[in-house]
């Protein structure tokens, strides 16, 4: 019900008529109308429902007196996006409601197959699409990149529809062939586009033998020349020593929010339809495990822990979150958007949300401490390298803001698609700071314009209190740091040289550089985007809350207040709570005197859970309730189970 509008600075010179159109990248026109533009104009373009959920252009063009200069056409082109839905905020609904509502919202959308699995489960046959699901088995026999995501929906889809005597006769012989034709690991012969050794590919892709062997035990594939029985073996054993390495010792893509969508693809089918008991009941728990990470590091539904990887439409705001209708659907706080292969999965799976993670997920405390360090499997060949899978991340969350960050993470070390802090207030009220290495945001570019760093910076977090350091090369072609800070996220927001201030709500948040603050008011990023100037340089972020505060002006002036001393690489300051804090590119983390440790944390260490890493089981309480993980001790046997 909100309208598409854009807007020109109050500072804007010129009193202009110009044509509008907003359209698709494609160049699919939704809307055109004539505008005048001015100082401070606002311009509707018509209320978000006649728009269907998606990425467009703003096409701002002069009229044709004004059309050229000399030879050269002038146009502005700003990308941007709606949403039919609303973020929410808080809870509601019932798990089975919110599953319903899941499954219709995919089949609505028609994004992907999934859209039509997600009609077929609901009985919407009638309304099944036969083009997208052969073009998907056309993609996949093709072997394109990412075939493994959807030949999981089509496994799937085989198992709890094929038998429906809906189903279209024309699919089955060509998804069979599909099946027992495809490349099941890299060292199958056969050329093809695939990635397979990623944390995500490899669970798919142990997930499609292990669920393709089952269905045709005793067919030979045609690829390998091995039967079923022999993939379903192979595919078994490999899932089990994957989920036994995240079970035991977490993540390489930690907090992945664009990964965890695939890694719950595969670990749903799995624990659903895995013959293997052992195997299903070990996806169960390690599922378990990843949706209490989720729930940890969430803000009111939005996922802004740091992430292992994750693209730049997932970190600018949480409405294209590939985990927000994860988040939705399991405990109410999110939004549906066009990332259905996770909630499409869960809807139809077999899978049970335990209260007590839904519990700790809705909980507002106070004060939130955890801190967490996810090694992977050591035994694991991916982990050797440069960028070794440990990470030791901390998490400070209120009833008013979160802050997130990955301590002391390979500084100095060239980036990828790590996202190392953010500071969440809302869904789109995120604020965070990257080294570019590129002024592009494609998600080809990694890093690029937002996601990853050029160069890692070292980072170090005291609860509300943040400090990056970064040090960048002297012929650093971009030259500089700079913080996503989008100003029509918040209530309020004040930007001065040395200072940027925003409110949201009752939270609060205070952005320093050492090299300065430059607010850039043109550009694609105008109003979103804060640059530090320097080679050396300080990041330091403070966040506040009205309850210990006081006003918004109030939080300026005692910030303004406080003793902050820059060194060339390192800095000491005092924080709202009266803690001084001393941290540089070497050296530790000083509080109040004494060293604070940022590396060689727990596997988890919260008021929800205390586990070492390499344990065998994993204990998470929450009031009187204790749910336990057990990943396979005495006995062999992974389960969940609950106590009180």
């Amino acid at each position: 019900d909100e309208q598409v509008a854009f807007y020109w600075p109050e500072d804007f010179e010129d009193n202009l008529k110009l044509t509008v159109r907003v359209q698709t990248p494609g160049r699919e026109i939704f809307t055109e109308g004539h505008k005048t533009a001015g100082p401070g104009v606002r311009a509707e373009m018509g209320p978000a429902y006649r728009f269907p959920d998606g990425v467009y252009d703003l096409l701002l063009m002069p009229t044709p007196r004004e059309y050229y200069v000399g030879e050269m056409k002038i146009t502005r082109s700003l990308r941007c996006w709606t949403t039919r839905g609303r973020f929410s905020e808080e809870p509601y609904g019932t798990l089975p409601e919110r599953s319903r509502e899941a499954l219709v919202d995919a089949a609505q959308r028609e994004v992907n197959v999934f859209s039509e699995i997600a009609k077929m489960a609901l009985g919407m046959w009638s309304r099944v699409r036969l083009p997208a699901i052969q073009d998907t088995i056309a993609r996949i026999n093709r072997r394109g990149d990412c075939s493994d995501f959807y030949l999981v929906g089509l496994l799937g889809m085989a198992y709890r529809y094929a038998d429906n005597p809906e189903f279209p006769l024309e699919l089955r012989q060509p998804l069979h062939d599909c099946i027992v034709n495809f490349k099941y690991w890299h060292d199958e012969p056969g050329s093809d586009a695939m990635c397979y050794t990623t944390e995500n590919h490899s669970i798919l892709f142990h997930t499609c033998e292990v669920l393709a062997g089952q269905l045709y035990p005793d067919e030979v594939f045609t690829n390998n020349g091995e039967t079923g029985r022999q993939h379903r073996a192979r595919g078994e054993a490999r899932a089990l020593a994957w989920l036994q390495g995240r079970a035991a010792h977490g993540f390489v893509e930690w907090d992945s929010n664009c990964y965890f969508e695939e890694d719950t693809l595969a670990l749903t089918h799995l624990l659903s339809l895995a013959e293997d008991d052992n195997l299903a009941e070990m996806a169960t728990v390690v599922l378990d495990k990843m949706l209490f990470t989720m729930a940890v590091n969430s803000f009111r539904g939005v996922f802004g822990s740091s992430h292992g990887r994750t693209y730049t439409p997932h970190i600018k705001s949480a409405y294209n979150e590939a985990t927000s209708g994860m988040s939705r659907l399991l405990w109410g706080m999110g939004v549906f958007n066009s990332h259905i292969l996770a909630t499409v999965s869960l809807a139809c799976s077999e899978y049970t949300l335990s209260p007590l993670l839904t519990q700790i997920a809705t909980d507002r405390p106070e004060e939130l401490w955890s801190r967490e360090r996810h090694t992977g499997d050591p035994a694991d060949w991916r982990n050797s390298g440069s960028h070794a899978a440990e990470v030791n991340k901390v998490t400070y969350k209120t009833p008013d803001t979160m802050l997130c960050s990955a301590q002391d993470w390979h500084p100095g070390e060239p980036g990828y698609q790590q996202h190392i802090w953010q500071a969440t207030l809302g869904p789109e009220a995120v604020v965070f700071v990257t080294h570019p290495t590129c002024a592009s945001e494609d998600g080809s570019h990694r890093p690029n314009f937002w996601h990853g760093n050029a160069v890692l910076p070292r980072v170090a977090q005291w609860k509300d209190v943040l400090v990056a350091v970064h040090r960048l090369p002297d012929d650093d072609w971009m030259g500089f740091t700079h913080a996503f800070f989008p100003a029509h996220a918040f209530d309020e927001y004040v930007v001065t040289p040395r200072w940027a201030f925003a409110r949201r709500g009752d939270g609060y948040i205070a952005l320093a550089a050492a090299g300065g603050l430059q607010w850039m008011t043109d550009g694609d990023n105008a109003y979103r985007e804060l640059r530090s100037h320097a080679a050396h340089n300080i990041w330091l972020c403070h966040l506040g809350r009205r309850g210990l505060d006081g006003t918004f002006e109030e939080f300026q002036q005692k910030i303004q207040a406080l003793p902050v001393e820059f060194g060339d690489l390192s800095v000491r300051l005092r924080s709202l709570r009266g803690d001084e804090l001393a941290f540089g590119w070497e050296g530790p983390l000083l509080l109040n005197g004494a060293e604070q440790p940022i590396t060689g944390f727990l596997h988890y260490e919260s008021p929800y859970c205390a586990m070492e890493s390499g344990a065998d089981h994993m204990d998470i309480q929450y009031g009187e309730t204790i749910m336990r993980l057990q990943f396979g001790g005495n006995d062999g046997c992974p389960s969940s189970s609950l106590s009180s």
